[in-house]
């Protein structure tokens, strides 16, 4: 058995040397492992994951499972969502939000990959906006990751500096039996303080 699985583990790694789904140093997804490849053996695929570990994938695995390469064509596109209160103008959100797109330097748009902003969903509290954008994947860590943080922080401070409203999750409360008064309890942090 073990010298079955050593054979087909070095027949793999021949077959990947020719036909290569992705180069040492490409940014990929081998079933769940995601990482770096940092080397492409008889035997084995060597993978740095971004949080530091070595992942050896055995090349009779690689052959027979999805893999996903990010660095191939060098663009990735990310999506994240942002709510905003429903009293909000949705086509004025939009155009701020794209507008703090276009002054992040790491993210791309060109003819081939357009970002856009989509209603997404009615939420309790808030109407989603779902953000789509590009980023450059040569240097996955920094120019995906490291990007995705910097926009998703500069679209929030874009709308609040436009005036829009980013609630978080609204409770109503709803008086029954000819009540018209409720007491509430506000919380400080140093203690409680009833509201009139």
């Amino acid at each position: 058995e073990t010298f079955k699985d050593i054979g087909e583990n070095f027949i793999s790694g021949i077959i990947l040397a020719f036909s290569r789904p992705f180069d040492v140093n490409d940014t990929v997804m081998i079933g769940d492992n995601f990482g770096k490849v940092k080397a492409l053996e008889f035997r084995y695929t060597k993978l740095k994951t971004f949080d530091g570990r070595d992942v050896y994938i055995p090349n009779s695995d690689v052959l027979t499972t999805p893999v996903t390469n990010y660095t191939e064509d060098g663009f990735y596109r990310w999506d994240f969502i942002i709510g905003i209160a429903y009293e909000n103008n949705i086509d004025g959100a939009k155009k701020t939000v794209l507008e703090a797109l276009r002054k992040e330097p790491n993210v791309i748009e060109d003819e081939e990959h357009e970002n856009f902003v989509i209603e997404d969903e009615l939420a309790t509290s808030t109407v989603n906006l779902k953000v789509f954008f590009w980023v450059d994947t040569k240097d996955f860590r920094k120019m995906a990751l490291i990007t995705k943080g910097n926009v998703v922080k500069n679209v929030k401070e874009a709308l609040e500096d436009a005036g829009y409203y980013m609630p978080a999750d609204i409770q109503e409360i709803k008086l029954y039996g000819g009540e018209t008064e409720f007491p509430v309890w506000l919380s400080t942090g140093k203690g409680e303080k009833r509201a009139k």
